[in-house]
């Protein structure tokens, strides 16, 4: 092999690419890398729960926008007419008899409600941690959510 090599490299236009490979290769080490780019504003995802008396009060008047499911953690895009304070997701104890089975679940707000008369709807992104609404605690154990004010059931598997 190292024959070959010096027989190729002896030849004149051998020699000139052999000097252009090894030149952009060491330009190339010396090149700084590209920093991974990270978000903006981390978001501290909050832990979502099973309470049939939470889930029986009130819900808040929110619409949901646009919602995405990454291993555990939900994000929601949500608009409201007021800003919202310690919303949580509440799910109720009671399963729907399917498989997999279905938790029914709506957001709450643990503050007091009081309104403002806003023109313009308050827009806000919010993280639950889904873990405590699964069925069973076993890894790929499947449970549906249907969140009240989204209308389709989303597909969350226990992840560990």
């Amino acid at each position: 092999m190292v024959l070959l090599l010096t027989t190729l490299v002896n030849q004149e236009p051998m020699k000139t690419l052999f000097i252009l490979l090894l030149s952009s290769l060491l330009f190339s080490c010396f090149v700084p890398r590209s920093k991974s780019v990270t978000p903006l504003s981390y978001m501290q995802s909050q832990l979502s729960e099973i309470n049939d008396s939470l889930y029986q009060s009130e819900s808040e008047p929110i619409q949901i926008d646009s919602l995405k499911l990454e291993t555990y953690v939900l994000t929601l895009f949500y608009s409201c007419p007021d800003v919202p304070e310690d919303l949580r997701l509440v799910g109720s104890t009671m399963l729907a008899k399917s498989f997999p089975p279905i938790r029914s679940c709506k957001l709450i707000s643990s503050s007091p409600k009081t309104r403002s008369h806003n023109l313009k709807p308050y827009k806000g992104t919010v993280q639950f941690d889904l873990k405590p609404l699964s069925h069973k605690f076993i890894k790929d154990a499947p449970t549906y959510l249907q969140i009240q004010g989204w209308p389709d059931k989303i597909l969350f598997i226990y992840p560990e």
